[in-house]
Parts: C-alpha cells; structure tokens; sequence
C-alpha cells in the first residue's frame, strides 16, 4: 500500500488544531464517524460479527440521518464512512444519503461487498465520494463463495461491477478511489495472489483480468 494513504497509520498530524484544543481541555467532537445505514446483509461472511446481531435488516430513516449528519457537519466533523456491519448498498436511499453527506461539507467513503455497485449506482454515487472499498476476499468463485456463505455468481458481479466502476470514473475523469480489500485467513490463502495480481492488472494493464474467470 502506499504511503500516502496511511491505512495503517494515524492522521493527527493533519488536525493538529483539533489536537491542541483536545490538549487545552476543550470539547471537541470526532474527525471521523462510521455509520451503518443498513443492519442487514446479502451476504454471511465467515469472519463477520453480524451474527451477534441476528442480521436485523433495520435501515435508518433518511430524514433522521440527514439530521444528524447536519449536526455532525456544524461540530467539526470532517468525513463520515458508510459501512458498518451492514451493507450500505442495501439502502434504497443511499444514492441520497451520500450526496447529502458531501454537500454538507463532509467527505464521504463507502465500504461494501460489492454485489449492488451496479452501472447507475457507480454513475450515481462515484463523483461524492473520496474512495470506496470493496471486500473481495478470494480470487476465485468457489473460495468466495466459501467465505462469503454465497453463491458463486456473486463473484462475478463483483468482478463485473469494479470494472464498470473503473470505466465510469476513467470516462468522467472522477478522483475517487476504488479499492479493494481482504481478510486473509486460512481459506484464501491459496487464492491471495491471484486476487491481487488482478487488482493489479486493473491498475496497470486496463480493464483486462485474470480474476473474471470461471474457474
């Protein structure tokens, strides 16, 4: 990963303000918010916490979300990501939710499975959004579907799904950035590098990719 997205690392150092004021005693709200507007999921991943849950599909209000999101935005905060133990996507409104977000000054990010980042919904989300992460943790159908408690054909959406996401931002010329993410555990350790060869060629070589097929 590059060094110039810290994943790994704290930002403090780019809110030095709202470290001094911490510092000084003084009330401050976060920097950051993670908020899941849906509580229910598509998929049962292996790793998941949602289980804990008992996979309650509650989705929240829209004008209750806008709401706090305003407030959020009045006290300082400066970039919210939607995720979650849900899947955002799931949200009828999250096309809504997330150019609300942004217009309230705040940046926006996403992470999702991937299954309904279809065509329109990349067209009408990718230009608010600072990045958007998909977990696709295997590089082959039948270890996704292991993984994900899925069906196979999911992993093909995906795949379908990130390179039209691709295209869109390249046609549009979108700064958003379009990652994809992994837990690597014991039942995908035999699929990793093929996952992230094609991740690769996405980057370097085009659209083309290993990873779409069926194997």
């Amino acid at each position: 990963m590059e060094d110039r997205f810290r994943i790994d690392s704290h930002k403090l150092m780019f809110h030095v303000g709202r470290v001094n004021d911490w510092l000084k005693g003084k009330q401050i709200c976060p920097i950051y918010l993670e908020i899941a507007p849906s509580g229910g999921c598509n998929h049962r991943c292996v790793f998941c916490a949602v289980d804990y849950l008992a996979y309650k599909a509650k989705f929240l209000d829209l004008n209750v979300l806008k709401k706090a999101v305003k407030q959020a935005a009045d006290l300082g905060v400066k970039s919210i990501m939607y995720a979650g133990e849900g899947e955002p996507l799931l949200h009828k409104e999250i096309g809504e939710i997330v150019k609300y977000t942004k217009g309230c000054g705040i940046d926006v990010a996403i992470t999702t499975n991937g299954v309904f980042l279809k065509k329109e919904v990349s067209r009408d989300i990718l230009k608010y959004l600072s990045w958007i992460r998909v977990s696709l943790n295997a590089g082959r159908s039948r270890t996704y579907s292991k993984i994900h408690r899925t069906k196979k054909d999911d992993f093909y959406k995906v795949i379908k799904n990130l390179r039209e996401a691709v295209k869109i931002k390249k046609k549009y010329g979108l700064k958003t950035t379009i990652g994809v993410q992994l837990l690597l555990i014991p039942d995908n350790m035999r699929t990793i590098f093929l996952c992230m060869k094609g991740c690769a060629d996405w980057k370097t070589a085009g659209l083309k990719s290993h990873l779409g097929t069926r194997r």
